[in-house]
Protein backbone atom coordinates (compact mmCIF):
# COMPACT_ATOMS: atom_id res chain seq x y z
CA UNK A 1 0.00 0.00 0.00
CA UNK A 2 1.19 3.39 -0.28
CA UNK A 3 2.40 5.73 2.37
CA UNK A 4 1.40 9.01 1.78
CA UNK A 5 4.07 10.20 4.26
CA UNK A 6 6.92 8.16 2.58
CA UNK A 7 5.58 9.28 -0.80
CA UNK A 8 5.08 13.03 0.06
CA UNK A 9 8.88 13.51 1.26
CA UNK A 10 10.38 11.85 -1.81
CA UNK A 11 8.33 14.01 -3.80
CA UNK A 12 8.03 17.43 -1.49
CA UNK A 13 4.11 17.13 -2.68
CA UNK A 14 1.41 18.27 0.11
CA UNK A 15 -1.80 15.47 1.09
CA UNK A 16 -5.02 15.99 1.05
CA UNK A 17 -6.39 12.97 3.12
CA UNK A 18 -9.66 13.57 2.69
CA UNK A 19 -9.85 14.06 -1.36
CA UNK A 20 -6.95 11.34 -1.09
CA UNK A 21 -4.95 13.20 -3.67
CA UNK A 22 -1.83 14.30 -3.59
CA UNK A 23 -0.53 18.20 -4.64
CA UNK A 24 2.03 20.50 -5.06
CA UNK A 25 4.71 21.69 -7.69
CA UNK A 26 7.07 19.56 -9.85
CA UNK A 27 9.55 21.14 -11.75
CA UNK A 28 7.10 24.23 -11.97
CA UNK A 29 4.39 22.04 -12.81
CA UNK A 30 0.90 22.25 -10.84
CA UNK A 31 0.62 18.26 -10.46
CA UNK A 32 -2.09 15.86 -9.01
CA UNK A 33 -2.49 12.27 -8.14
CA UNK A 34 -5.43 11.00 -7.30
CA UNK A 35 -5.54 7.61 -5.43
CA UNK A 36 -8.28 5.23 -6.17
CA UNK A 37 -7.88 2.84 -3.47
CA UNK A 38 -10.34 0.23 -5.19
CA UNK A 39 -8.04 0.01 -8.25
CA UNK A 40 -4.99 0.27 -6.60
CA UNK A 41 -4.57 2.95 -9.20
CA UNK A 42 -3.67 6.67 -8.83
CA UNK A 43 -4.69 9.86 -11.31
CA UNK A 44 -2.23 11.68 -12.08
CA UNK A 45 -3.05 15.53 -13.81
CA UNK A 46 -0.65 18.65 -14.64
CA UNK A 47 -2.66 21.50 -15.86
CA UNK A 48 -0.70 22.69 -18.74
CA UNK A 49 -1.54 24.57 -22.28
CA UNK A 50 0.10 23.45 -25.53
CA UNK A 51 1.56 26.15 -27.93
CA UNK A 52 -0.53 25.24 -30.63
CA UNK A 53 -3.29 22.62 -32.08
CA UNK A 54 -0.46 20.99 -33.82
CA UNK A 55 1.68 20.83 -31.24
CA UNK A 56 -1.06 19.01 -29.08
CA UNK A 57 -1.73 16.80 -31.70
CA UNK A 58 1.63 16.15 -31.79
CA UNK A 59 1.43 15.25 -28.21
CA UNK A 60 -0.88 12.70 -28.30
CA UNK A 61 0.60 10.50 -30.80
CA UNK A 62 3.78 10.75 -29.01
CA UNK A 63 1.71 8.98 -25.67
CA UNK A 64 0.63 5.92 -26.47
CA UNK A 65 5.06 5.22 -27.60
CA UNK A 66 5.31 6.60 -23.64
CA UNK A 67 2.86 4.61 -21.92
CA UNK A 68 4.30 1.63 -23.91
CA UNK A 69 8.27 1.99 -22.61
CA UNK A 70 6.74 2.86 -18.90
CA UNK A 71 5.36 -0.05 -17.24
CA UNK A 72 1.96 0.60 -15.41
CA UNK A 73 1.01 3.75 -17.14
CA UNK A 74 -2.39 4.09 -19.30
CA UNK A 75 -4.38 6.50 -21.13
CA UNK A 76 -1.42 9.41 -21.37
CA UNK A 77 -3.60 12.00 -23.34
CA UNK A 78 -3.76 15.82 -23.02
CA UNK A 79 -7.25 17.73 -23.80
CA UNK A 80 -8.73 20.77 -22.30
CA UNK A 81 -5.43 22.08 -21.04
CA UNK A 82 -4.71 18.68 -18.76
CA UNK A 83 -2.65 16.36 -19.29
CA UNK A 84 -3.34 12.96 -17.43
CA UNK A 85 -3.01 9.40 -16.71
CA UNK A 86 -4.00 6.20 -15.02
CA UNK A 87 -0.62 4.75 -13.11
CA UNK A 88 -1.07 1.27 -11.08
CA UNK A 89 0.47 1.26 -7.63
CA UNK A 90 3.25 -1.74 -7.61
CA UNK A 91 2.95 -4.07 -4.30
CA UNK A 92 6.47 -3.10 -3.84
CA UNK A 93 8.65 -0.17 -3.34
CA UNK A 94 5.50 1.42 -3.99
CA UNK A 95 6.57 5.23 -2.70
CA UNK A 96 9.53 5.21 -4.93
CA UNK A 97 7.98 3.56 -7.61
CA UNK A 98 5.32 6.23 -8.32
CA UNK A 99 7.59 8.97 -7.01
CA UNK A 100 9.88 7.89 -10.15
CA UNK A 101 6.81 7.83 -12.40
CA UNK A 102 5.22 10.74 -11.02
CA UNK A 103 9.13 12.63 -12.32
CA UNK A 104 8.99 10.71 -15.37
CA UNK A 105 5.37 12.30 -16.55
CA UNK A 106 6.42 15.54 -15.21
CA UNK A 107 9.58 15.63 -17.72
CA UNK A 108 7.61 14.09 -20.67
CA UNK A 109 5.08 17.11 -20.33
CA UNK A 110 8.21 19.79 -19.96
CA UNK A 111 9.85 17.83 -23.16
CA UNK A 112 6.20 18.62 -24.94
CA UNK A 113 6.77 22.14 -24.40
CA UNK A 114 3.79 22.04 -22.26
CA UNK A 115 3.70 25.60 -19.90
CA UNK A 116 1.47 25.91 -16.64
CA UNK A 117 -1.40 27.92 -16.49
CA UNK A 118 -4.57 28.41 -15.24
CA UNK A 119 -7.25 25.54 -16.28
CA UNK A 120 -9.87 28.11 -16.94
CA UNK A 121 -8.55 30.64 -19.16
CA UNK A 122 -4.97 29.53 -20.00
CA UNK A 123 -3.21 32.00 -18.13
CA UNK A 124 0.44 31.65 -17.07
CA UNK A 125 0.54 33.46 -13.60
CA UNK A 126 -1.86 33.80 -11.01
CA UNK A 127 -3.42 30.47 -10.53
CA UNK A 128 -4.09 28.53 -7.23
CA UNK A 129 -4.88 24.91 -6.69
CA UNK A 130 -8.13 23.76 -6.18
CA UNK A 131 -10.16 20.21 -6.06
CA UNK A 132 -13.19 20.21 -8.12
CA UNK A 133 -15.03 17.57 -6.87
CA UNK A 134 -12.27 14.94 -6.68
CA UNK A 135 -10.16 16.23 -9.57
CA UNK A 136 -7.06 18.73 -9.33
CA UNK A 137 -7.66 22.05 -11.09
CA UNK A 138 -5.74 25.59 -11.25
CA UNK A 139 -8.45 28.69 -11.73
CA UNK A 140 -6.91 32.24 -10.88
CA UNK A 141 -8.31 34.76 -9.39
CA UNK A 142 -10.35 35.92 -12.46
CA UNK A 143 -11.60 32.73 -13.28
CA UNK A 144 -12.88 31.87 -9.86
CA UNK A 145 -16.28 34.07 -10.04
CA UNK A 146 -17.25 32.15 -13.17
CA UNK A 147 -16.38 28.78 -12.42
CA UNK A 148 -18.51 29.18 -9.35
CA UNK A 149 -21.41 30.64 -11.35
CA UNK A 150 -20.85 27.59 -13.60
CA UNK A 151 -21.14 25.08 -10.01
CA UNK A 152 -24.25 27.05 -9.61
CA UNK A 153 -25.95 26.31 -12.66
CA UNK A 154 -25.55 23.18 -12.90
CA UNK A 155 -27.14 22.65 -9.97
CA UNK A 156 -30.29 24.98 -11.06
CA UNK A 157 -30.02 22.92 -14.34
CA UNK A 158 -29.64 19.62 -12.50
CA UNK A 159 -33.22 20.61 -10.26
CA UNK A 160 -34.97 22.18 -13.21
CA UNK A 161 -34.92 18.44 -14.44
CA UNK A 162 -38.27 16.30 -13.36
CA UNK A 163 -37.69 12.67 -12.74
CA UNK A 164 -39.75 10.43 -14.67
CA UNK A 165 -41.63 8.20 -12.26
CA UNK A 166 -42.98 5.37 -14.20
CA UNK A 167 -39.07 4.74 -15.69
CA UNK A 168 -37.95 4.80 -12.61
CA UNK A 169 -40.43 2.22 -11.79
CA UNK A 170 -39.91 0.13 -14.54
CA UNK A 171 -35.80 0.44 -14.32
CA UNK A 172 -36.70 -0.74 -10.21
CA UNK A 173 -38.50 -3.43 -11.42
CA UNK A 174 -36.39 -4.79 -14.64
CA UNK A 175 -32.92 -4.16 -11.89
CA UNK A 176 -35.21 -6.74 -9.32
CA UNK A 177 -36.17 -8.87 -12.60
CA UNK A 178 -32.11 -8.90 -13.47
CA UNK A 179 -30.87 -9.54 -9.55
CA UNK A 180 -33.25 -12.72 -9.79
CA UNK A 181 -33.00 -13.90 -13.20
CA UNK A 182 -28.56 -13.77 -12.65
CA UNK A 183 -28.59 -15.39 -9.43
CA UNK A 184 -31.06 -18.13 -10.25
CA UNK A 185 -28.98 -18.99 -13.47
CA UNK A 186 -25.96 -19.13 -11.45
CA UNK A 187 -27.23 -21.20 -8.83
CA UNK A 188 -28.68 -23.33 -11.50
CA UNK A 189 -25.30 -24.06 -12.28
CA UNK A 190 -23.78 -25.21 -9.11
CA UNK A 191 -22.07 -21.66 -8.66
CA UNK A 192 -22.01 -19.31 -5.75
CA UNK A 193 -21.33 -15.86 -7.08
CA UNK A 194 -20.97 -12.33 -5.42
CA UNK A 195 -21.56 -10.80 -9.10
CA UNK A 196 -24.61 -11.45 -9.05
CA UNK A 197 -26.43 -9.21 -7.28
CA UNK A 198 -23.71 -6.52 -7.60
CA UNK A 199 -24.00 -6.69 -11.32
CA UNK A 200 -28.06 -6.68 -11.39
CA UNK A 201 -28.22 -3.67 -9.18
CA UNK A 202 -25.37 -1.62 -11.85
CA UNK A 203 -27.82 -2.74 -14.51
CA UNK A 204 -31.19 -1.19 -12.49
CA UNK A 205 -29.13 2.02 -11.64
CA UNK A 206 -27.97 2.60 -15.51
CA UNK A 207 -31.55 1.74 -16.65
CA UNK A 208 -33.09 4.09 -13.82
CA UNK A 209 -31.13 7.18 -15.45
CA UNK A 210 -32.00 6.15 -18.88
CA UNK A 211 -36.14 5.49 -18.36
CA UNK A 212 -36.47 8.49 -15.23
CA UNK A 213 -34.27 10.99 -16.51
CA UNK A 214 -32.43 11.16 -13.18
CA UNK A 215 -32.12 9.25 -10.03
CA UNK A 216 -33.62 10.24 -6.70
CA UNK A 217 -33.08 8.89 -3.02
CA UNK A 218 -36.67 7.58 -2.78
CA UNK A 219 -36.11 5.71 -6.54
CA UNK A 220 -32.71 4.19 -5.70
CA UNK A 221 -34.28 2.92 -1.99
CA UNK A 222 -37.17 1.16 -3.45
CA UNK A 223 -34.65 -0.52 -6.48
CA UNK A 224 -32.63 -1.75 -3.15
CA UNK A 225 -35.89 -3.06 -1.74
CA UNK A 226 -37.08 -4.79 -4.78
CA UNK A 227 -33.56 -6.12 -5.74
CA UNK A 228 -33.32 -7.24 -1.53
CA UNK A 229 -36.45 -9.17 -2.37
CA UNK A 230 -35.66 -10.72 -5.85
CA UNK A 231 -32.29 -11.85 -4.59
CA UNK A 232 -33.53 -13.90 -1.24
CA UNK A 233 -36.37 -14.95 -3.70
CA UNK A 234 -33.88 -16.43 -6.41
CA UNK A 235 -32.23 -19.10 -3.83
CA UNK A 236 -35.52 -19.62 -1.99
CA UNK A 237 -36.68 -20.63 -5.30
CA UNK A 238 -33.36 -22.73 -6.18
CA UNK A 239 -33.45 -24.64 -2.91
CA UNK A 240 -37.54 -25.90 -3.42
CA UNK A 241 -36.91 -26.94 -6.82
CA UNK A 242 -33.98 -28.87 -5.11
CA UNK A 243 -36.13 -30.34 -3.11
CA UNK A 244 -38.87 -30.94 -4.81
CA UNK A 245 -37.01 -33.01 -7.17
CA UNK A 246 -35.24 -34.86 -4.71
CA UNK A 247 -38.59 -35.73 -3.32
CA UNK A 248 -40.19 -36.86 -6.39
CA UNK A 249 -36.91 -39.04 -7.49
CA UNK A 250 -37.71 -40.67 -4.14
CA UNK A 251 -41.10 -40.89 -4.39
CA UNK A 252 -41.92 -44.43 -5.35
CA UNK A 253 -39.42 -45.78 -2.61
CA UNK A 254 -41.64 -43.70 -0.16
CA UNK A 255 -44.60 -45.15 -1.74
CA UNK A 256 -43.39 -48.53 -0.79
CA UNK A 257 -42.58 -47.01 2.49
CA UNK A 258 -46.12 -46.32 3.25
CA UNK A 259 -47.37 -49.25 1.71
CA UNK A 260 -45.67 -51.37 3.85
CA UNK A 261 -46.36 -49.99 7.20
CA UNK A 262 -50.00 -49.72 6.32
CA UNK A 263 -49.61 -53.85 5.75
CA UNK A 264 -47.57 -54.12 8.96
CA UNK A 265 -50.30 -51.36 10.87
CA UNK A 266 -52.97 -54.02 9.49
CA UNK A 267 -51.04 -57.00 10.64
CA UNK A 268 -50.40 -55.48 14.24
CA UNK A 269 -54.39 -54.75 14.73
CA UNK A 270 -55.65 -58.34 13.91
CA UNK A 271 -52.62 -59.86 15.37
CA UNK A 272 -52.51 -58.33 18.71
CA UNK A 273 -56.25 -59.30 19.50
CA UNK A 274 -55.26 -63.18 19.25
CA UNK A 275 -52.18 -63.28 20.76
CA UNK A 276 -48.82 -61.78 21.51
CA UNK A 277 -46.71 -59.75 19.38
CA UNK A 278 -43.10 -60.79 18.48
CA UNK A 279 -41.21 -57.81 20.05
CA UNK A 280 -39.92 -56.43 16.33
CA UNK A 281 -43.62 -56.03 15.95
CA UNK A 282 -44.60 -54.63 18.84
CA UNK A 283 -43.23 -51.47 18.83
CA UNK A 284 -43.80 -49.55 15.78
CA UNK A 285 -42.51 -46.06 16.88
CA UNK A 286 -39.68 -47.03 14.33
CA UNK A 287 -41.77 -47.34 11.11
CA UNK A 288 -44.48 -44.81 12.14
CA UNK A 289 -41.27 -42.43 11.93
CA UNK A 290 -40.30 -43.68 8.41
CA UNK A 291 -44.07 -43.25 7.44
CA UNK A 292 -44.16 -39.60 8.16
CA UNK A 293 -40.76 -38.95 6.40
CA UNK A 294 -42.15 -40.87 3.34
CA UNK A 295 -45.34 -39.00 3.33
CA UNK A 296 -43.55 -35.95 3.89
CA UNK A 297 -42.00 -36.97 0.65
CA UNK A 298 -44.95 -37.85 -1.45
CA UNK A 299 -46.38 -34.08 -0.45
CA UNK A 300 -43.83 -32.37 -1.69
CA UNK A 301 -42.59 -33.29 -4.98
CA UNK A 302 -43.34 -29.62 -6.81
CA UNK A 303 -41.55 -26.71 -6.17
CA UNK A 304 -44.30 -23.96 -5.06
CA UNK A 305 -45.16 -26.28 -1.74
CA UNK A 306 -41.56 -26.88 -1.15
CA UNK A 307 -41.14 -23.43 -1.12
CA UNK A 308 -44.14 -22.89 1.16
CA UNK A 309 -43.23 -25.37 3.69
CA UNK A 310 -39.33 -24.15 3.45
CA UNK A 311 -38.95 -23.48 7.01
CA UNK A 312 -40.36 -26.51 8.39
CA UNK A 313 -38.88 -29.10 5.79
CA UNK A 314 -35.27 -27.38 6.88
CA UNK A 315 -36.38 -28.37 10.12
CA UNK A 316 -36.25 -32.33 9.41
CA UNK A 317 -33.47 -34.33 9.22
CA UNK A 318 -33.75 -35.07 5.42
CA UNK A 319 -32.85 -31.33 4.46
CA UNK A 320 -31.38 -29.95 7.33
CA UNK A 321 -28.05 -30.17 4.96
CA UNK A 322 -29.28 -27.90 2.73
CA UNK A 323 -29.54 -25.29 5.19
CA UNK A 324 -26.04 -23.54 5.65
CA UNK A 325 -25.99 -23.87 2.19
CA UNK A 326 -29.23 -21.46 1.96
CA UNK A 327 -28.33 -19.34 4.38
CA UNK A 328 -24.72 -18.68 2.59
CA UNK A 329 -26.30 -17.63 -1.31
CA UNK A 330 -28.63 -15.32 1.06
CA UNK A 331 -26.06 -13.43 2.52
CA UNK A 332 -23.94 -13.36 -0.40
CA UNK A 333 -26.92 -12.10 -2.79
CA UNK A 334 -27.82 -9.28 0.21
CA UNK A 335 -24.36 -8.45 0.85
CA UNK A 336 -23.43 -7.93 -3.30
CA UNK A 337 -26.95 -6.19 -3.40
CA UNK A 338 -26.38 -3.52 -0.16
CA UNK A 339 -22.40 -3.52 -1.75
CA UNK A 340 -23.48 -2.43 -5.06
CA UNK A 341 -25.94 0.44 -3.74
CA UNK A 342 -23.75 1.90 -1.50
CA UNK A 343 -20.56 2.06 -3.79
CA UNK A 344 -22.52 3.34 -6.64
CA UNK A 345 -25.48 4.96 -5.90
CA UNK A 346 -23.99 8.10 -3.73
CA UNK A 347 -21.95 9.17 -7.09
CA UNK A 348 -24.92 8.86 -9.50
CA UNK A 349 -26.81 10.34 -7.14
CA UNK A 350 -24.67 13.48 -6.73
CA UNK A 351 -24.33 13.40 -10.23
CA UNK A 352 -27.64 13.77 -11.18
CA UNK A 353 -28.33 16.33 -9.11
CA UNK A 354 -25.83 18.81 -10.39
CA UNK A 355 -23.78 19.12 -6.90
CA UNK A 356 -20.14 20.10 -7.52
CA UNK A 357 -18.09 21.61 -5.38
CA UNK A 358 -14.53 23.75 -5.47
CA UNK A 359 -12.41 24.02 -2.81
CA UNK A 360 -8.94 25.77 -2.61
CA UNK A 361 -5.69 23.57 -1.54
CA UNK A 362 -3.29 25.06 0.56
CA UNK A 363 -0.74 23.85 3.31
Amino acid sequence: ALNPTEFCGLTGLQYDKSARTFWGSLQGYPVFLTVVPRRDTVIFRTIAKTTSEDAAAALNSQASAWCSEHAGVTGLAHKERCLSAAVSLTQKETAENLSAVTAALVSFAAAQGLIPCCMSCGTESGYRPYLLDAGGVTVCDACKPYVEQKIREAAEDAAAVKPNTIGLVIGAVLAAAAVFFLTYVVLKLSYLSMLTGYAGVLLGLFLMRKLGRKLTVPAVAACAVLCLIAGICAPMLHFAGTIAEFNTENSAQAQQVVDAYDQLEAIVQDASKETELPDELADTAQYKEMRDRAQMILSHTDTMHCLKDMPQLLKTETYSALKPELIKCLLFTVISVLACILISAPSMLKADQGKHTLRELSA
